[in-house]
């Protein structure tokens, strides 16, 4: 089954998940102490996850740190160009709008979309809904496609790794 196929509400697990050499702070299922996030297609079909962020997050009391939010965000929309374009991409720039805290043990979800692209990078947008549907953060993000040279300079893969995951690198953008 492809991505786009996928039912909306099922869990999607990413190949890089099984090398052990990504350890992932937003996705990694093996990282002990990161979010593990687990992307799912949403009803409205963009892609998105839930979190409900433990007091190990916090800040204040009770109210989960900005920082770890935008690693959320930005993990939500990386992970998006991933599903959707079949790339590995790193962050340019992350800029968002705090309307309302996160609290620490409530349910959020983090929805992701491809805004556009062009000029060698990628535009995504998100937002995080409490449980009411109340929005709390929106964000934009821009993302640079991975190069294969990037990855072998940058990741510490070996040549037997890179071969498992060679295919998410070197995606063009276009210029438009």
């Amino acid at each position: 089954m492809t991505v786009a196929s996928s039912p909306p509400g099922e869990e999607i697990e990413f190949p890089w998940h099984a090398e052990p050499s990504f350890n992932c702070f937003g996705c990694g299922p093996r990282n002990p102490v990161g979010l593990k996030l687990r992307m799912r297609k949403l009803p409205n079909g963009e892609f998105g996850a839930v979190t409900v962020f433990s007091p190990d997050y916090a800040s204040y009391p009770g109210i989960v740190h900005g920082g770890i939010v935008h690693v959320l965000l930005d993990e939500v929309m990386g992970d998006t160009l991933a599903l959707v374009h079949g790339m590995l991409a790193f962050s340019v720039s992350l800029s968002s709008r705090m309307l309302l805290p996160l609290r620490v043990d409530v349910p959020y979800t983090t929805a992701a979309r491809i805004a556009g692209q062009g000029n060698g990078v990628l535009h995504t947008e998100a937002e995080i809904t409490g449980p009411d549907g109340e929005v709390h953060v929106m964000a934009r993000g821009t993302f640079q496609p991975i190069r294969s040279e990037q990855a072998k300079d940058l990741m510490d893969l070996d040549e037997a790794a890179f071969g498992r995951v060679s295919h998410y690198f070197d995606h063009g953008t276009g210029e438009s």
